[in-house]
C-alpha cells in the first residue's frame, strides 16, 4: 500500500529551506573570511573598503558565537556600596561616621558579607544608644530624626537594591548602544554585575564605558587676574633661594621641574600625564590651597592639550569654581556632531525647559567669561560665553574622535550611575583560544557522530543507515534553528549538540526495536512498521518532553554557559523529534513501497 506523504514532504522541504536560508549567511561569511585571509595586507585593506558594509551585514546574520568561541571580554563589576552610603548621608559626615564606615568596609571585605549590615552592626557596637538617623534623612522613605536604626538599615538596604537595579539597566543600555552582538549581563549577589562581550577587543574603551559615572557639570570660573596672582604666590612658595653670598647656585623649584606655568585666563599650566599627581600635590596642599581664591578647585583637562618633543601628552590645569551651576540631569538629548568651523568631532546637547532657563541665566550673566564643562572631574572644554544661550542648545568640544563622541553620548543618554562601578575582574579570551575551542568541539561532535553512525549500521543494518540520514539532517536543523533564532553557540552549547547526537538515535532505537519485535511475532513488514511507530510513540514523547522541560528549567534559572547548553538542548530535542518521527518514516515508507526491495532492521 502506497502512503500519501505529501504533507510530511512539504514540512521537510519547508524546514530544509528555512534552515538553509539562515545557514547560507554563515557559509558565505566563512568563505569571505578565507578569501580575506588569502589577500596581501594592501589588497585586504582595499577589499574591505569596497566590501566592508556587505561583509558586516553577512556577519550580523551569521550564526552567533559565544565569548568562549570567538573571543571577547569577561568583566566583573562591583557597585561601590561604601560610596553609596556616603552619598546617602547627605552633608559631609563627621570623623566618627568615616571611621565606622571604613571599619565596616574592611570587615565586609574580609568576611565577604553585606556592607550595610556590617555598617549598622559596627555603629551600634561603638555606641549602642546612638542613632543612625542623625546622618540619614528621606522624606520619601519616611526616615526622620526619630527613626530607629532598624528603619535606617532597611532604608539603606532598599537604596542598595535600587542602585543595583539602576546600575544593571544603565550597563545594559550602554552595552546595547556599544553594538555588541549577544552580550550577557547578569546580576550576581547584592552588589556585583557580570558582563560578557563576545568579539570585543578594545579593552580600554569597554573599561571607560562600564565604569563611567557621567557626572556632567557646568561650572563658572574665578577671576583670571586673581588666578594669575595666586599662581605666582604658589610658584614663589616652592622657590628656594641660594644662601646669602652664594653666586654660583641658582634658585631651585621642584614645581618648575614638572610643571609649565602659563597663567592665561583660567589655564594655569601644563604637565605630562605621569606628573599630574605630583603637580597636584604641590599646587594644592595644606599650605598652598589657601593661596588660591576662595571657592576655587583645580582640575585637569580630560585629554592632553599639547604633545611635547618627547611624544608625551601634556594636560592642562584648569581653575574652576567649586559650586556646580548645572548638572547633566537637565540634558534631554545628546548626539555626536561636528564643529562647523573646524570639522572636529563634538557632542551637541539639548536641555529640558527647566535646565534651559537656568542655562540662559548663567550664560547671560557671564558673557566674555569662560564656563567649564566638567565630566567626572575632568574638564572637557572651557569656552568663553559669546552671547546668552536661550534655547538650551550647547556643545562639548575636545572629545578627540567621533568614536569618543559616540561613547560620550552613550554615557550621557543612559544616565549617571547611582554609585561608582569598580572592575574587580577582567578577563580577555583571544580569538586563537576561541578557534581552538571550535576545533575541539567540532572534532568531538564528528567523532561522536561517526561512532553512533557505525553502531547503528552494524546493529540495525539498512534501518541504521536510514537513522543516520535522519541524524545528519538533525545536525543541519540544529545549526539552522540556532541561526534563525539568533541564538548564541557556546562551548557548552556544543556539548549540548554532542548530547543531542546520542538522543537523536534514541527514538529510532525504540522504533526499530518495536519493528523487529512485531516481525518476530509474525506480522508483515508494512504492518510491523505501522505498529512499531505507533507503539513507540508514547515512550519517545515522554522521554523527550521530560528532557525538554528540564532544559527549560536550566534556561530559566541558569546563567551564562548553562543557558547556552539549555538553548542548544531544546533546539536539538525539537529537531531530533522531527527527524526521527517524520523524516525516517517518509524514507521507510518510500523504500517499502517497492515490493522488490528488501529492507532489514537487523
Amino acid at each position: 500500500m502506497k502512503r500519501d506523504n505529501t504533507t510530511k514532504l512539504a514540512f521537510i522541504a519547508l524546514f530544509v529551506l528555512v534552515c538553509g536560508y539562515y545557514l547560507q549567511f554563515t557559509f558565505r561569511y566563512w568563505l569571505e573570511e578565507r578569501h580575506i585571509d588569502s589577500l596581501s595586507e594592501i589588497d585586504r585593506a582595499e577589499y574591505l573598503r569596497a566590501n566592508g558594509e556587505r561583509i558586516q551585514n553577512l556577519k550580523e546574520q551569521s550564526l552567533n558565537l559565544g565569548l568562549d568561541l570567538q573571543g571577547g571580554m569577561h568583566v566583573s563589576l562591583e557597585l561601590d556600596t561604601e560610596e553609596l552610603i556616603r552619598q546617602l548621608a547627605g552633608e559631609t559626615p563627621d570623623a566618627q561616621f568615616n571611621e565606622v564606615l571604613a571599619a565596616a568596609a574592611a570587615t565586609a571585605l574580609e568576611n565577604r558579607s553585606d556592607l550595610v549590615a556590617e555598617f549598622v552592626a559596627e555603629f551600634e557596637r561603638r555606641d549602642a544608644q546612638a542613632r543612625l538617623s542623625r546622618y540619614f534623612r528621606s522624606d520619601a522613605q519616611n526616615i526622620t530624626r526619630n527613626s530607629s536604626n532598624a528603619e535606617v538599615a532597611a532604608f539603606l538596604t532598599a537604596q542598595q537594591t535600587a542602585a543595583m537595579e539602576r546600575a544593571v539597566e544603565i550597563v545594559r543600555t550602554r552595552v546595547d548602544r556599544f553594538g555588541v552582538t549577544e552580550p550577557s549581563i547578569i546580576r550576581q549577589g547584592t552588589n556585583r554585575i557580570v558582563v560578557e562581550l563576545p568579539g570585543v577587543d578594545d579593552e580600554g574603551r569597554v573599561r571607560n564605558l562600564l565604569e563611567g559615572t557621567a557626572r556632567l557639570e557646568f561650572r563658572l570660573t574665578p577671576d583670571p587676574a586673581d588666578l594669575v596672582a595666586s599662581l605666582q604666590r604658589v610658584i614663589d612658595h616652592h622657590t628656594t633661594q641660594p644662601a646669602a653670598g652664594d653666586t654660583t647656585t641658582a634658585p631651585t623649584n621642584p614645581l618648575a621641574q614638572i610643571f609649565q606655568p602659563i597663567g592665561q585666563s583660567v589655564l594655569m599650566g601644563y604637565a605630562a600625564g605621569a606628573d599630574t599627581a605630583a603637580v597636584r600635590a604641590l599646587v594644592w596642599n595644606a599650605t598652598t590651597s589657601r593661596m588660591w581664591p576662595r571657592d576655587t578647585e583645580l582640575l585637569w583637562t580630560a585629554k592632553p592639550q599639547q604633545v611635547g618633543a618627547d611624544g608625551q601628552g601634556y594636560y592642562g590645569l584648569i581653575a574652576v569654581r567649586r559650586q556646580v551651576e548645572l548638572t547633566g540631569e537637565g540634558i534631554s538629548e545628546a548626539r555626536p556632531d561636528f564643529d562647523p568651523s573646524t570639522n572636529a568631532p563634538q557632542v551637541s546637547m539639548t536641555m529640558n525647559p527647566e535646565a534651559a532657563r537656568v542655562w540662559a541665566r548663567i550664560t547671560g550673566a557671564n558673557i566674555n567669561k569662560p564656563i567649564a564643562i566638567v565630566l567626572d572631574d575632568a574638564v572637557y572644554t572651557y569656552p568663553n560665553v559669546i552671547t546668552r544661550i536661550g534655547d538650551g542648545r550647547s556643545s562639548i568640544t575636545g572629545v578627540g574622535s567621533l568614536e569618543e563622541a559616540n561613547d560620550l553620548v552613550n554615557i550621557l543618554m543612559s544616565g549617571a550611575l547611582p554609585a561608582p562601578l569598580d572592575i574587580i575582574e577582567e578577563r580577555s579570551v583571544g580569538p586563537s583560544l576561541g578557534a581552538a575551542s571550535i576545533s575541539s568541539g567540532l572534532n568531538s561532535a564528528l567523532v561522536g557522530l561517526a561512532i553512533v553512525a557505525v553502531f547503528m549500521v552494524f546493529y540495525y543494518h539498512f534501518g541504521g543507515a536510514i537513522a543516520n540520514v535522519a541524524l545528519a539532517a538533525n545536525m543541519f536543523f540544529i545549526l539552522g534553528l540556532l541561526a534563525a533564532f539568533k541564538a548564541t553557540l557556546t562551548l557548552p552549547g556544543i556539548a549540548g549538540i554532542v548530547l543531542t547526537i546520542g538522543m537523536a538515535v534514541d527514538a529510532n532505537v525504540l522504533i526499530f526495536d518495536r519493528i523487529r519485535e512485531e516481525i518476530r511475532h509474525g506480522k508483515g513488514l508494512v504492518a510491523a512498521i505501522d505498529a512499531g511507530y505507533s507503539n513507540a510513540m508514547s515512550a519517545i514523547l515522554d522521554s523527550n518532553i521530560t528532557t525538554f522541560l528540564t532544559a527549560v528549567i536550566l534556561y530559566s534559572f541558569g546563567v551564562g554557559p548553562i543557558k547556552g547548553f539549555a538553548v542548544t538542548l531544546m533546539i536539538g530535542i525539537v529537531a531530533s523529534l522531527f527527524s526521527a518521527i517524520v523524516i525516517t518514516r517518509v524514507i521507510v515508507d518510500r523504500l517499502t513501497a517497492d515490493k522488490s526491495r528488501t529492507v532489514s532492521f537487523g
